[in-house]
């Protein structure tokens, strides 16, 4: 985790706690768990499994999730940065 990731860990943790997020698995993530967390996680997923669709390798980028982050304002966590009780 890094220090950015360091400052977003009190709003992670309040959107964790109101169930503000989705689990992307190993099919979009090269077999990890990714998390996109935010109030607008459902309509990021839908936008990644788009751009996934129409890209060449399938699989959850740097781009997409540069996308995801400005269009719809949620962030992405692996597994390890989530706590427990919130893992899937």
């Amino acid at each position: 985790m890094n220090m950015e990731q360091k400052k977003l860990i009190p709003a992670r943790d309040e959107n964790l706690k109101n169930n503000n997020f989705t689990v992307l698995n190993g099919e979009y993530t090269k077999n990890f768990n990714v998390y996109v967390v935010g109030e607008k996680h459902k309509e990021a997923v839908e936008y990644i499994k788009v751009a996934l669709d129409r890209s060449t390798d399938n699989v959850l980028g740097y781009g997409i999730k540069m996308g995801s982050e400005k269009k719809f304002g949620v962030t992405f966590w692996n597994e390890e940065d989530i706590p427990e009780e919130y893992r899937a």
